[in-house]
């Protein structure tokens, strides 16, 4: 089964899914998000700084538009609110140990999916991740 279609197969049951890619500016990424979005199978968020994932956007001609949010690590929106919830749930009591914590891009990601912001993280398309138990 190809990426797509196991992307299909999840999100057949599912109303309205939104996948997280972590290298959002990956070229393989890009065109997986593009092909996501023309098959209208689930909303994609993509990680990575914005500029570069707008120049990777036009390069494979992915309307910016299209996408469901592009969001920068390394200035999440939000940012005081996720840092506050990771001190809270993690137990960490420094604030500079937490925001690194938070600005690394898998870690994002998965914050995001545990709030349930996204319904599935893609850090990496080799080797591709199984998905997620559906809820």
């Amino acid at each position: 089964m190809d990426k797509l279609d196991k992307i299909r197969s999840w999100a057949r049951n599912l109303e309205e899914p939104i996948l997280c890619f972590v290298e959002g500016t990956h070229p393989e990424v890009i065109k997986l998000a593009k092909a996501v979005l023309e098959d209208q199978i689930a909303e994609v968020v993509l990680l990575g700084d914005e500029l570069e994932v707008f120049d990777q956007c036009r390069k494979y001609r992915l309307p910016e538009s299209r996408l469901y949010g592009v969001i920068n690590p390394l200035n999440p929106p939000d940012l005081e609110n996720l840092l506050d919830e990771y001190l809270e749930d993690s137990g960490e009591t420094d604030r500079k140990a937490a925001l690194k914590w938070i600005k690394n891009p898998l870690n994002l990601a998965h914050t995001l999916w545990l709030r349930g912001d996204v319904d599935w993280v893609i850090s990496s398309l080799n080797p591709f991740p199984d998905p997620p138990n559906q809820k």
